[in-house]
């Protein structure tokens, strides 16, 4: 009797140190670890293992790689051939280094211009492409070109008046009763800064000229339309002093660089498109750190004559813009609506298209969104 009451007592004791043990396991531990039985297609943004903003970087990368494949070939049309400008220099160096292809993604990069980008796109014969503003886009969109913008490189426009320094000509009003000369068409963002500076346009002579910056050292205009990282950097290589006269500081906002896609590509194909942007911003600490190697790689695409002092400088200057306007938090190619909308005001306010377009039809920035936590680029291990 007494060996049963000691077995009993045993028992006991054992079953009350495992119910205590349990107990106090429940008490200090942690919500379940999260569940590994997610789709493996999941992008960023949905995957199991969040970090405290959202961002996740548990992606299944091998399921992922597989489904890129059957989206089957992408072009990248670049906005101006081989020029050192992002973001095409961005494209040209993810297909030379492999990022497109370790992503499962079968890239062709091929030399293009902006204009008939946008006609290759609405066609589906590229599926990505590069604009030097957002304003071709919209114009574009305005059209029925299925495209929209989905990177950005920066919100502050490439474009200037460039007077020579000796001229007086120190404001966009002293250019009434004088001659302005531009490129194919005077783009709307010059219109809105006429206007926001209280100058008459009608009082201005306008003139279409060639790519040629010394033009301006004549008598045939007093300034011309110019790129911040080109004509002025030549002008002063060539002994003249010049300044620039920049919309921006009259209040006209506008866009640099833009990664344009055709929309039934990405609707089809979220996580390839995703993927793209992904290999393509993979880029940009390589190209920060590796200028001079990345003109030797741009130069051996050109199937021209290559000015490496003009598209060595181009690359500097363009660059450091990119890197000085980039939106705080968040990497580069991220872009606003409010970026968009801005333009789109501007496009109205001087006649250039009739109405206002919703934003989220010339625009998606979800893509780029889905590549980043915050402003680090997610990428496979």
């Amino acid at each position: 009797m007494k060996k049963r009451s000691r077995l009993a007592l045993i028992l006991f004791s054992a079953l009350l140190m495992v119910f205590l043990a349990a107990c106090g396991g429940s008490k200090n531990s942690s919500s379940p670890a999260p569940s590994s039985s997610a789709s493996p297609s999941a992008s960023a943004s949905s995957d199991a293992s969040a970090s405290p903003d959202g961002k996740t970087d548990g992606i299944d990368w091998n399921a992922r790689i597989e489904a890129n494949k059957k989206a089957g070939k992408i072009t990248y049309s670049t906005g101006f051939n081989y020029a050192a400008s992002p973001p095409n220099v961005h494209a040209v160096v993810a297909h030379e280094l492999g990022y497109f292809q370790e992503l499962g993604l079968d890239v062709d990069v091929i030399p293009g211009l902006e204009a008939e980008n946008m006609k290759l796109l609405a066609a589906g014969r590229v599926q990505f492409a590069g604009s030097g503003t957002a304003s071709t886009v919209i114009q574009s969109i305005v059209n029925d070109a299925p495209i929209k913008g989905v990177a950005v490189m920066s919100p502050v426009g490439m474009g200037a008046l460039m007077v020579l320094e000796e001229s007086g000509i120190k404001e966009p009003k002293d250019l009434e009763g004088k001659t302005l000369g531009y490129k194919g068409a005077l783009p709307a963002n010059f219109k809105a800064m006429f206007k926001n500076a209280g100058a008459d346009i009608n009082k201005i002579n306008l003139v279409s000229v060639g790519y040629d910056p010394t033009i301006l050292a004549t008598t045939d205009v007093d300034a011309i339309t110019v790129f911040k990282s080109n004509e002025p950097d030549a002008m002063r290589k060539l002994g003249y002093n010049v300044r620039l006269m920049d919309p921006k500081d009259y209040g006209v906002n506008s866009n640099f660089g833009v990664v344009v896609a055709n929309t039934e590509f990405i609707e089809k194909n979220p996580t390839a498109a995703e993927d793209f942007l992904r290999a393509l911003f993979k880029a940009h600490e390589y190209i920060k750190a590796n200028q001079a190697e990345v003109i030797k790689i741009l130069e051996s695409r050109s199937e021209t004559s290559y000015n490496l002092e003009v598209e060595t400088n181009r690359l500097k200057v363009e660059m450091e813009i990119v890197e000085s306007t980039k939106h705080e938090g968040k990497g580069v190619g991220y872009h606003t609506e409010k970026q968009w909308e801005d333009e789109i005001v501007v496009l109205v306010t001087t006649g250039s298209i009739n109405s206002a377009l919703p934003v989220d039809k010339v625009m998606d920035n979800s893509l780029i969104s889905n590549i980043y936590d915050g402003d680090k680029l997610i990428w496979k291990e």
